[in-house]
């Protein structure tokens, strides 16, 4: 909850920056033929962070929840299909860096890092509101597509990695954001949730590093959650 709250006061405290000049009702329209344009590109930067739904399976003594925030970053293309004046389809092909860690009981080696490289393919739909002066909030919604290429055929005791994630997950987004519209270009200000529906972790066991199950037979099921504060340039 505390890190949903200083990334909510980090939207605010940007879109504070424009909000003066934005609220002149005199103020100069900039940069109205994006809104025109059927189709327009831009790219994408963000921070994220990253996070289990851990659910414990009571096999054992284990227990496993996710601990530590540790802040990723995000990498992404916009493309925009304009489908009428107040809703268009975006496709936001990008990367998404991050980690997460799992902190056990009972076990040996208490923290575990899990790392993700996440290719994301997301569609989605966004509605805007009525532009007021040069900002026009909106809300979007949809689902993504992510393949995590950092996902390890075996495990790494060296390391701490004593489990496995799945390669693919589906997941549901949802988010609202600012479009801020410039002399040249349009800054959007973005707060999306995205939450997996798939068991993300591997339950089948490492053959080549016997002596770590109890890592994996510890939950039941996980799911991912992605928090991600994003800046798009259109």
């Amino acid at each position: 909850m505390k890190r949903i709250l200083f990334i909510l006061l980090l939207v605010f405290s940007f879109s504070s920056c424009f909000s003066q000049r934005g609220y002149k009702a005199e103020s100069l329209l900039n940069y109205q033929k994006v809104d025109q344009k059927w189709l327009h590109f831009g790219f994408t930067l963000g921070v994220n962070s990253m996070d289990f739904a851990i659910y414990n399976s009571g096999i054992g003594d284990a227990r496993a929840e996710q601990v530590a925030f540790s802040p990723g970053f995000t990498v992404g293309i916009v493309s925009d299909l304009r489908l009428h004046e107040n809703w268009s389809l975006r496709f936001l092909p990008g990367l998404e860096f991050g980690q997460r860690t799992i902190s056990y009981s009972n076990l040996d080696v208490e923290e575990v890092n899990v790392e993700s490289v996440l290719v994301n393919l997301p569609l989605l739909l966004k509605y805007r509101a009525r532009r007021l002066n040069n900002y026009r909030p909106y809300l979007i919604g949809g689902a993504s597509f992510k393949l995590d290429v950092q996902s390890q055929d075996a495990l790494d005791p060296e390391n701490d990695m004593l489990v496995r994630l799945q390669t693919t997950d589906l997941y549901l987004e949802l988010g609202a954001g600012i479009d801020f519209y410039l002399p040249y270009f349009k800054l959007a200000t973005e707060l999306k949730f995205a939450i997996g529906v798939k068991d993300i972790i591997n339950h089948e066991y490492d053959i080549d590093n016997p002596g770590y199950e109890a890592y994996t037979d510890a939950v039941r099921k996980v799911n991912s959650k992605i928090i991600t504060l994003s800046f798009h340039f259109e």
